[in-house]
């Protein structure tokens, strides 16, 4: 057998290896709803694309037949997973005037930042402002300097993690839903805007490094959901990619996503939306943008809306 020869099957071997682990891969992301841990390869979906695509181009290179369709259809599976989120979008009004300006920031635990955060927010003349990981020093430091702008404040809790919730106008109602842990999962506000009325819930679950607290947090969110009535808008720091199983499950109550594929994070370099906004029918995205660096591993997200029922 000739070097080339040798090279050429040893490469065939590593690509039908790699074809192996990627469908491995993905049938046990499919078992995400029973192992949480699992949901971690379905974040990681952009990867698999690449890697499906790099198989197929190997598979090409080599003009081996055999390979070729089976790396070929992997690959069209992948897309297919990367572009579901699509399919589950919000409406869309990218014509129309917004009704209301919403920004959602996770300010970071360890953030100091507060002048830089402060001009940020007041500049970005949203009507309402979700915070999360509001530590004691942004309670005592950030806050006081968005009264002014915002009459309306709700940020409960003497803790040094909580959540905020600041509006223009004033809501029917307010309040808030904790963790097992006594960490802040969400607040929740009722609102009348310009004839439309509807539920705002702001929300910050538990990150990918605890699976199984996540699990729990996007369960008690979906049961806080299902109470709310039928028009709704929920946003923050989900810590999900939209690729996730339990992001899916969201969607799957009636949400749709506003922020699709924009990246919050991390701050630097953005390359994963962990942040969001979804919305039920009628609620549409007129437009989502994504704010600089402020001193957290999060960017803020900022999203106008329109009522279009």
């Amino acid at each position: 057998m000739t070097a080339p020869s040798t090279a050429r099957r040893m490469l065939t071997i590593l690509v039908w290896i790699g074809w192996i682990t990627v469908v491995v891969a993905t049938a046990i992301g499919f078992a995400a709803p029973w192992v949480p841990a699992f949901d971690l390869i379905n974040e990681a979906r952009p990867l698999w694309v690449l890697i499906a695509l790099a198989l197929f181009l190997a598979a090409a290179a080599l003009r081996e037949w055999p390979l070729i369709r089976p790396t070929a259809a992997l690959a069209v599976l992948q897309i297919g997973l990367l572009l579901l989120p699509w399919a589950r979008a919000a409406d869309a009004a990218p014509g129309r005037p917004p009704a209301l300006r919403l920004v959602t920031f996770d300010l970071g635990a360890d953030n100091s930042r507060f002048d830089e955060v402060a001009e940020f927010l007041l500049g970005a003349n949203a009507d309402i402002v979700l915070l999360q990981e509001v530590s004691c020093s942004a309670a005592e430091r950030l806050l006081p300097k968005l009264r002014a702008a915002y009459a309306n404040v709700f940020a409960p809790g003497d803790g040094c993690d909580r959540q905020a919730l600041l509006a223009k106008r004033p809501w029917a109602s307010v309040g808030q839903v904790i963790t097992g842990t006594r960490k802040p999962l969400l607040v929740t506000a009722r609102f009348q805007w310009n004839g439309a009325v509807f539920a705002l819930t702001g929300t910050r679950l538990a990150g990918p490094p605890t699976p199984n607290e996540r699990a729990a947090d996007v369960e008690r969110l979906r049961a806080h959901l299902a109470t709310q009535g039928a028009a709704q808008i929920v946003a923050g720091a989900f810590n999900l990619a939209p690729f996730a199983w339990r992001f899916a499950q969201l969607q799957g109550a009636g949400l749709g996503q506003f922020a699709t594929y924009v990246a919050t994070w991390p701050a630097d370099w953005p390359v994963l939306a962990m942040d969001n906004v979804l919305s039920t029918d009628g609620i549409a995205s007129v437009r989502v943008t994504v704010g600089p660096p402020l001193g957290s591993d999060h960017r803020p997200l900022i999203a106008d809306i329109a009522f279009v029922k």
